[in-house]
């Protein structure tokens, strides 16, 4: 059991949140006390218009009081810890931890439709930098009598969270929560724009890592294609036939264009050298997914085989390894599975299916990894291969600065955000955080973007 005795301040919202910040929790049939108190909160919210992007869900900003230094840690603590020397070290570090007087908390709840058949309550509290998936309960099979040990710490931030949101709720009826959200909300949870260039006028690193690798003369070369149309679906050409070989020699022209070592290496051996490895057994010596003998690199109906039939997913084409968002592909593709699902998906009739150019082409896909998509572009286009390369024009608006970077709040990553934005602002693929520094240093360029405003019922 817990033994604390919480209060509505910051430090003990943010331990709470932090027992759930760090995992992924499957739906969970909650015990009586957790659906009585989370019952509360969503009798305080239930008439709290929904989300217009999901309108099984809803939520609204709260302000819990930043509370007094003992609130967070004592000083005899702080040195157990070693993070202090002495107490105006001390009191300096709080400040740091805690530079607002209020802190700002957005409280989602969700539930299905009544006449769902899976009866579901979620929880999900956000703040500056804390964050977590409070409840996930699933209710179909109804309630349990015993109280799962790690749910003490949702049911008491469900009781710390009960006034804040009514006093949020009492704002909304009154007409007064909104305007106050526009007018207080502080910067770290706030969603923005700034043009490219401010940032490259701010900070000069930025821009050299941006050029990193390229020179000028590639740059207009990759420019002089794009704005030509030459990277057009239907002008590229297509090939009839593939094989493993095709595609690793195509991987060695872009490996010598990011100036790889080659010499002394096979095409197959500078593949099984500088790319991902999860092959699904393409070469026999990869790993992972669907590890296999591998196929004869030299033989179309091998190759047509493995590629139509036992091959799932994209781990073979990552030929540049990274991260989720930061690896690049070199894809093979063939349309007749896309001209099949077009036409099935109504998004284009069979008679321009059937004018469709058909065969194997390659893609290149990676906008966060600008130098090697680049000339590995270029090197497969010289050589008069089929190719294109994707999110062409995202990538020539970072070149040339003409696009806009996304401020994302400080409790949100800055990656896969391209959702945050609005159309108005172009294709938005790159992201960032601002802090108090920043704040003076891009003055008057960043765009803030309004918050979705709260409606009632």
């Amino acid at each position: 059991m817990m033994q604390k005795e919480y209060k509505l301040t910051v430090p003990d919202m943010n331990r709470l949140i932090g027992c759930f910040s760090h995992e992924i929790q499957n739906p969970e049939q909650p015990s009586v006390a957790l659906a009585e108190t989370l019952d509360s909160l969503f009798k305080a919210m239930e008439n709290l218009a929904p989300s217009k992007e999901n309108d099984e869900a809803k939520g609204i900003w709260v302000t819990v009081p930043r509370g007094k230094i003992s609130d967070w840690r004592t000083y005899k603590e702080a040195r157990e810890y070693e993070e202090v020397e002495s107490k105006k070290e001390y009191e300096e570090f709080w400040r740091d931890e805690y530079p607002f007087e209020k802190e700002w908390y957005f409280v989602g709840i969700s539930e299905n439709k009544p006449d769902s058949s899976w009866k579901f309550r979620g929880l999900s509290v956000t703040g500056r930098r804390e964050h977590g998936l409070i409840v996930n309960a699933d209710l179909k099979d109804g309630l349990r009598e015993e109280t799962w040990h790690k749910e003490e710490p949702a049911i008491e931030l469900c009781k710390l969270l009960l006034p804040a949101v009514e006093n949020s709720m009492r704002m909304l009826r009154e007409g007064t929560y909104n305007k106050y959200v526009a007018d207080n909300l502080p910067y770290p949870y706030r969603t923005g724009v700034i043009k490219r260039t401010a940032v490259y006028a701010a900070l000069p690193e930025y821009k050299e890592r941006a050029f990193d690798g390229l020179k000028p003369e590639q740059i207009q070369r990759y420019r002089d294609l794009i704005t030509s149309g030459a990277n057009d679906e239907l002008k590229i050409g297509r090939l009839d036939k593939m094989t493993a070989n095709d595609f690793f020699k195509a991987c060695k022209l872009g490996y010598k264009a990011i100036g790889k070592k080659i010499d002394g290496f096979t095409p197959v051996q500078l593949y099984l050298k500088y790319s991902d490895g999860r092959d699904e057994g393409l070469t026999g010596k990869g790993h992972g997914l669907n590890e296999g003998p591998g196929i004869d690199f030299d033989d179309p109906e091998a190759w047509d085989e493995w590629y139509f039939g036992s091959h799932g997913g994209g781990h073979p084409w990552e030929v540049v390894p990274g991260g989720n968002s930061t690896h690049m592909d070199l894809f093979i593709r063939h349309d007749k599975r896309t001209l099949e699902w077009k036409v099935r998906l109504g998004d284009m009739t069979q008679e321009e299916a059937d004018h469709h150019p058909v065969g194997f082409y390659y893609q290149i896909t990676g906008k966060h990894r600008p130098m090697e998509s680049v000339n590995f572009y270029l090197a497969l286009h010289d050589a008069g291969l089929p190719v294109l390369i994707s999110d062409a024009d995202e990538i020539l608006a970072r070149f040339d600065a003409s696009d806009y970077i996304g401020i994302v709040p400080h409790a949100v990553i800055p990656k896969y955000c391209e959702n945050m934005f609005p159309k108005e602002y172009g294709r938005v693929i790159d992201f960032m955080h601002v802090y108090e520094e920043d704040l003076e240093k891009y003055k008057d360029d960043i765009i803030w973007l309004p918050e979705e405003p709260a409606e009632l019922l």
